[in-house]
């Protein structure tokens, strides 16, 4: 009986150590890749590339007066005759027809909103070309449009100006009527990727000063609560703020002449920063989990300066451009810098992984699928080209 029992106590002992050995060997494999897969990263976040390769050509697409934009990683082609959507490829996805004078042209994500400035008439594109087409019946000053084709648009009727909210089919959700008396003028606004909440950077001028008020609307079930649906706002006196954008649905940055505030909550947008700007700011640029501010070298190391920051307001890098730029496009992995013939591609480790020109009138710039392949428009077509 002793020795049997004995017999079952070696018998799972064994089985004991098999595991252990099985979850060792586990956990070595997984120590292992993990360890390869962060010296990949390393390797892929300080690569310096010198040289580029042309993977593909692409003509027929646009014209020379057309303007070109990235449209979710494809690209965008519009003028003052219609607007058109092409893929990496160079194959045409949707057009859209119109005459207008002056076109004022938003898209985020997969939509597109066109509308006429001082015209009343608006489009409403998704990325499979289904259009909503809105008569608005007052004159367009300025639009925006969310990740889901919620377009924010406003509107001048005489003494009063309207924000209003059309669904992507096209129909009215919302309103809101301001005027100089009681709210001041909008000078900038921007809606929330979920649709439910606009931010709205008033001015208005009292006893000979130039005042600001921010105010943020709730349109779902939180504002319903509310007088106007106004949720949230700010008081600056002798301050303007020409730019209000939403990072994501949780984050929203108001630059100004004096400081930047960044504001947060899903529902109730309330302050939780403010960052000084030292000197006047020469270009704004944001992304979904970021934004980057742009002055003059004051030091003479560069013509300008770039300050990137993260989406909670902490600066994460700072670098010189030494040339007149005409764009910068951020991302979560890297910054783009460019103009008609130089581009300069830095890593968010302030790696500068290409520097140099790409050939040709460079008119627009667009990543591709890859960290090392872009989408170039030149001026006499495009090209996908890898960076080697």
């Amino acid at each position: 009986m002793l020795r049997e029992w004995f017999g079952k106590t070696d018998y799972r002992d064994k089985i004991f150590k098999h595991k252990l050995q099985v979850v060792y060997r586990t956990l070595l494999i997984v120590i292992l890749l993990a360890v390869a897969v962060l010296i990949l990263k390393i390797q892929s976040d300080n690569r310096v590339y010198t040289k580029y390769e042309v993977i593909k050509e692409m003509s027929g697409v646009g014209t020379e007066s057309s303007t070109f934009e990235n449209y979710d990683g494809n690209i965008i082609v519009h003028s003052k005759d219609g607007i058109s959507a092409y893929d990496g490829n160079g194959t045409q996805m949707w057009n859209q027809s119109y005459e207008m004078q002056s076109p004022i042209v938003k898209n985020n994500g997969s939509y597109v909103a066109v509308g006429d400035y001082k015209g009343t008439t608006l489009y409403i594109i998704g990325k499979k070309g289904t259009t909503a087409e809105v008569a608005t019946n007052l004159p367009i000053l300025e639009l925006d449009v969310s990740k889901q084709g919620v377009a924010a648009v406003l509107l001048q009727d005489k003494d009063v100006t309207w924000l209003r909210l059309y669904s992507q089919e096209g129909v009215l959700i919302s309103e809101v009527k301001t005027s100089m008396r009681n709210n001041g003028y909008p000078l900038a606004f921007a809606i929330s990727p979920d649709n439910i909440k606009l931010g709205v950077s008033y001015v208005k001028a009292e006893s000979g000063m130039v005042n600001s008020s921010l105010a943020f609307y709730n349109f779902g079930g939180v504002g319903q609560n509310v007088t106007d649906n106004l949720v949230s706002g700010y008081e600056y006196d002798g301050q303007v703020f020409p730019l209000i954008t939403y990072l994501n649905e949780n984050t929203a940055i108001a630059v100004g002449d004096r400081k930047a505030l960044l504001l947060k909550g899903k529902q109730k947008p309330t302050l939780e920063k403010e960052i000084v700007l030292p000197q006047e700011l020469q270009g704004v640029y944001s992304s979904e989990s970021g934004f980057a501010f742009v002055y003059r070298d004051l030091d003479g190391k560069g013509q300008y300066n770039i300050h990137i920051y993260n989406e909670e307001g902490e600066q994460e890098l700072e670098h010189n451009i030494g040339f007149e730029f005409s764009n910068i496009i951020l991302d979560e992995k890297k910054v783009i810098i460019y103009n008609e013939t130089k581009v300069l591609v830095l890593g968010m480790n302030g790696v500068e992984k290409y520097n140099g020109e790409l050939g040709g009138n460079i008119q627009a710039l667009i990543p591709a699928a890859t960290n090392s392949t872009l989408l170039v428009v030149y001026s006499d077509g495009i090209k996908l080209i890898k960076l080697r």
